[in-house]
């Protein structure tokens, strides 16, 4: 082989090896298309964020806004006919009802008129509502202003009733003035106990009304 030959091969040689120092490494098929852990968790999050409803579950019925206690009514033997039932929603979970019919979690649901509240069938439970109010139930018979105490009689009342609740004020919030009258409703019975006691039929049992002072309202 003579020099110049050989320095020919040489200095192909070199080039060759110029060439393979800048390639790029080729991505394998693997790795086409994938993303690191890190990558991920760097993108941003898509997921709705549903509204939280911080409000209580409410209820307009007969222009009236209804409020859930929570509890599950105890009522026994009820009627099997629903009073009206829930047709609208609100917009939001935590805007107030301003419509009849109207509830502020749900339509669908029947609803029955319990004296001064209204019980709601929800999930096969009848949860109770009641009205947003400050002044507890009263009742005015023979001049005399009565107070419920939240007692039930200590014995159950099976004889004849003295008389009857026949009206009752325009807002639950309001002090009857009139004999015969109450805040909650009427069409309503009373027996006396005793001088500073009667006994109101309410729904399901009779509860017990004492005499208030005028200071007291």
């Amino acid at each position: 082989m003579t020099k110049r030959t050989l320095a020919m091969l040489l200095a192909l040689l070199a080039l060759l090896l110029t060439g393979c120092g800048n390639a790029e490494p080729k991505t394998t098929e693997a790795e086409i298309g994938s993303q690191s852990t890190d990558d991920a968790a760097a993108l941003p999050d898509t997921t709705e964020q549903k509204p939280v409803a911080d409000a209580p579950m409410m209820v307009m019925v007969d222009n009236t806004l209804y409020q859930s206690t929570g509890e599950v009514s105890t009522i026994d033997g009820r009627c099997g006919n629903m009073d009206g039932e829930i047709t609208s929603q609100t917009a939001n979970g935590t805007d107030a009802p301003t419509e009849n019919g109207q509830s502020n979690f749900g339509t669908g649901y029947g609803y029955q008129r319990i004296d001064d509240h209204i019980e709601v069938l929800i999930d096969n439970q009848w949860i109770v509502f009641e009205q947003d109010v400050t002044v507890p139930r009263m009742v005015m018979v023979d001049g005399k202003l009565y107070q419920e105490t939240g007692n039930l009689p200590s014995e159950p009342f099976c004889g004849t009733p003295d008389g009857s609740i026949t009206s009752k004020t325009a807002n639950r919030n309001d002090v009857p003035t009139e004999n015969n009258q109450s805040n909650f409703s009427d069409n309503r019975d009373f027996v006396f106990i005793d001088e500073d006691t009667i006994y109101v039929s309410a729904t399901p049992d009779w509860m017990e009304f004492k005499v208030i002072t005028d200071s007291d309202v």
